[in-house]
């Protein structure tokens, strides 16, 4: 495969807009991706957190890939979770998606994103991958989340990949990048054994860590949804104070401030991010209907969210 690399910045989780009766709601994703697609670096698709794809049935995957793959229109890089319960579950969803890009004859930059830990133990995962990867002409990001592996209930299953597997993964060409959600010191060994990795990329999947720790790679971001120009200024912003030492004064205060309104904004949705932000585009009317493909608690944050957004001018 050709030398590709991992965009840098700003990654929105995406949510999967569902109608009343559960099916895709086409108009509202086709809002949501509008509204998107100037101010991120890539979307993630069926993603196992706001995107629902534990909870998502089969043909509401697919759809919900065709549908991106003609909204996007290859301006920027599509991300989608392939990972299954089996090995076998995921090559068949992996064959149907790769025969769905041939016919739709697209051409833009797309990277599975997989959950390795959900159906494969870290033993002989480094072999798998080496497998995986040539059934497949796109590159691989790995997503790294031990609260995931958790749901399971396994006692004796690992709940992060071993730094020693990352080291061995990353190897392989067709892996380009990380996200990453766990501790600190986890995600410093990682980076301390991908440091001479050229190219590569960890994502940081933890919102506020990334707000008081910027990296140099990017972000995940949930609360994307609902704020993508200034989650999209704070990223960009962050990313190149990094880089540039000739910092201004004023865009340094303006990230402040910035900062502090993201900050406000995910108290607002951190007790139940999935239903307050469906309930919340909803509100704005973006989205025809506030439905989960998962089990969610109910809760009334959304009406002050939607306030606070238009009173500060981020929806």
């Amino acid at each position: 495969m050709k030398n590709i690399e991992a965009p840098k910045g700003m990654i929105v989780d995406l949510i999967t807009p569902l109608s009343e009766n559960g099916d895709l709601d086409i108009k509202g994703l086709d809002a949501i991706l509008n509204r998107l697609l100037p101010h991120c670096s890539a979307i993630l698709l069926s993603g196992p957190n706001m995107g629902e794809g534990r909870a998502l049935k089969e043909d509401i995957r697919r759809k919900l890939f065709e549908r991106a793959l003609t909204s996007v229109q290859e301006k920027i890089p599509l991300f989608f979770w392939i990972t299954e319960k089996t090995t076998e579950n995921v090559e068949a969803l992996l064959a149907s998606l790769e025969d769905t890009i041939h016919s739709f004859r697209y051409e833009g930059q797309i990277f599975w994103v997989d959950s390795p830990l959900y159906y494969h133990s870290n033993r002989d995962l480094v072999d798998y991958y080496g497998s995986l990867v040539s059934k497949t002409r796109y590159p691989f990001i790995l997503y790294n989340d031990p609260d995931l592996i958790k749901i399971l209930h396994e006692s004796l299953k690992r709940n992060n990949i071993r730094t020693n597997i990352i080291k061995d993964l990353c190897k392989i060409d067709h892996i380009k990048a990380l996200i990453f959600k766990g501790s600190l010191a986890r995600v410093h060994n990682y980076q301390k054994s991908l440091s001479n990795v050229a190219g590569f990329r960890i994502y940081d999947g933890n919102e506020i860590r990334f707000l008081d720790h910027p990296s140099m790679n990017g972000v995940l971001s949930m609360g994307a949804n609902l704020a993508p120009v200034l989650w999209n200024s704070v990223v960009r912003s962050s990313i190149g104070s990094l880089q540039d030492d000739d910092r201004v004064d004023s865009n340094i205060n303006q990230m402040l401030k910035s900062g502090t309104l993201l900050r406000d904004l995910f108290k607002m949705y951190k007790k139940n991010p999935l239903w307050v932000m469906k309930n919340t585009l909803f509100d704005l009317k973006l989205i025809s209907s506030p439905t989960c493909a998962s089990a969610v608690e109910r809760i009334d944050e959304q009406q002050t969210l939607a306030s606070f957004l238009l009173e500060h001018s981020i929806a």
